[in-house]
């Protein structure tokens, strides 16, 4: 594992923080020029965090290891898609809920799978509140899902919790989109999608690496 005291004595992995600093400051600051005037308040507040959290996440990205290629030049990671979003096709919800059951935990990293205009992805969260007694889970961004991956909030019908699984998070963290069954060009992640996907654990899925700082809020988009 790189340490940052390791990262400086590097000359490869200077250049590629270096690399993905520049990138994701950039393209942070162009997300952030098409806030909306009422929340220009939160703007001010994420603007005077940003070059702490674009360092955090470039250094955890070079820290914690994953299988998937690293473009430090364009900061988002590279894999193959495959030809069909890897959404469960048949009701997976015992299973999706004997994970969550026992593996809910704050600040547990999940994706959730999103249809919105034909266009299928499956996006990254963490838990921020769990209600035993209703047997369901409250994502940071995505809201409150039962624990068998059914949405409960009007907001969020058009969503799916899902059971973790490299294959979903490869997904995930690629960027990668379908629109009407075929593949469509991987997005780019934003920096607070960035910040969560440089945490995952690839080798126990259910238990990330931890945060430096508190996680980036999602408000300002």
């Amino acid at each position: 594992m790189t340490t940052q005291n390791q990262l400086w004595q590097n000359p490869e992995q200077t250049l590629i923080y270096t690399e993905l600093c520049n990138t994701l400051y950039e393209r942070e600051l162009a997300r952030l020029a098409q806030t909306p005037p009422e929340q220009h308040l939160l703007l001010t507040r994420r603007l005077k965090s940003l070059s702490f959290y674009v360092r955090e996440a470039a250094s955890l990205i070079l820290q914690y290891p994953s299988p998937l290629q690293l473009d430090s030049q364009n900061a988002c990671w590279l894999h193959s898609q495959s030809r069909q979003c890897p959404v469960p096709h048949v009701d997976a919800s015992e299973s999706i809920f004997a994970f969550y059951s026992k593996s809910a935990r704050l600040g547990l990293l999940v994706p959730v799978y999103q249809q919105e205009q034909g266009v299928q992805q499956i996006l990254l969260d963490s838990v921020d509140e769990i209600d035993h007694v209703g047997q369901r889970l409250h994502c940071n961004e995505h809201g409150w899902f039962a624990m068998a991956g059914w949405p409960q909030e009007p907001d969020n019908q058009q969503k799916l919790l899902l059971k973790p699984s490299k294959v979903i998070f490869t997904a995930v963290c690629c960027g990668h989109q379908w629109r009407n069954g075929d593949k469509k060009s991987p997005r780019l992640l934003s920096l607070r999608e960035m910040l969560l996907a440089s945490r995952l654990n690839w080798q126990q899925l259910a238990k990330p690496h931890p945060a430096k700082s508190a996680p980036l809020s999602p408000k300002v988009r």
